[in-house]
């Protein structure tokens, strides 16, 4: 009966642990790029003692909440969370571009850095991880080529989007044509990004040309020395594996084996089926790498 009275104590504080890490709710925080404000949210661990920080990246073009649910649920195993949507998406001022977002990512860093918000947040800034989904994946890993404060990072289905988009576009006109109307499509009154098909067709006319920055496998040098956890699903025909992120993975692991690993789930690009598997990957990874 003592014992069966000990188990059950156990379970309740357990549950009560629990409940305490799930009522944590996120607070609205001052995030501005190029003086744009962002609709920005800070889940804070909440434990009373330093805790590690992760930026949370979006999808194309993202929601309003975070992507795949990670937010609370790398919140409730005691991680500091930072999400925000991209200059020129949702509630966010700006236009929204490629470049922009990288601006918005080291915004976001430099918010984890302040003095104010350490101390307030109980932040450990040597634990700071860049995550980013599909996109975010890209833009994070692109972002760490032009910025050595990134160290880790966590790309999900994602890699080298942004080359493998612009070299399509410019081999192909009309593949150009359909990929800027479909981002336009969600442009307007009602959509989730602010920008038309001409700015748009003008902003990939800047770049082109300088499509090289863009390409990861070109730039792997400058992230050899990063911690890297890949994140795939073999069932994503979104951004397959075999063209976005395969080339770019074998590449870094021939540069810096130790630091470069790969995980693959049973799912598609929306990860619907694998939820508690994803998050119980990034946890293993970052204990692994003695970030947890």
């Amino acid at each position: 009966m003592e014992r069966l009275k000990g188990i059950i104590t156990v379970f309740i504080l357990i549950v009560l642990i629990s409940n305490t890490f799930s009522q944590v709710k996120p607070v609205n925080i001052e995030l501005y790029s190029n003086d744009n404000k962002l609709n920005a949210r800070f889940y804070p661990a909440d434990k009373g003692i330093s805790s590690p920080a992760v930026i949370l990246l979006h999808g194309f073009p993202g929601n309003d909440k975070n992507p795949l649910g990670l937010a609370e649920r790398l919140n409730k195993r005691g991680i500091n969370v930072l999400v925000f949507n991209y200059q020129g998406t949702f509630d966010s001022e700006g236009l929204f571009n490629f470049n922009n977002c990288w601006n918005d990512i080291g915004v976001a860093l430099n918010f984890l850095n302040q003095k104010k918000n350490i101390q307030q947040f109980a932040i450990d800034t040597a634990r700071i991880i860049i995550c980013g989904y599909s996109l975010g994946g890209s833009l994070a890993l692109t972002a760490a080529v032009h910025n050595p404060e990134i160290k880790k990072i966590i790309a999900i289905a994602g890699g080298n989007d942004q080359s493998v988009y612009l070299k399509k576009m410019i081999a192909d006109p009309i593949y150009r044509t359909a990929f800027e109307k479909m981002i336009a499509s969600m442009s307007g009154p009602t959509g989730p990004i602010k920008g038309d098909s001409i700015y748009f067709h003008h902003y990939f006319d800047k770049i082109m040309p300088d499509v090289d920055n863009y390409d990861l496998i070109r730039n792997a040098d400058k992230l050899k020395n990063r911690e890297i956890l890949f994140v795939v699903g073999w069932l994503d025909t979104t951004i397959p594996m075999e063209e976005f992120i395969i080339p770019l993975y074998r590449h870094l692991k021939k540069l810096n084996p130790e630091i470069v690993t790969i995980k693959a789930l049973e799912t598609d690009h929306s990860f619907s089926n694998t939820r508690d598997e994803l998050t119980d990957a990034i946890i293993e990874w970052l204990k692994y790498n003695n970030m947890l």
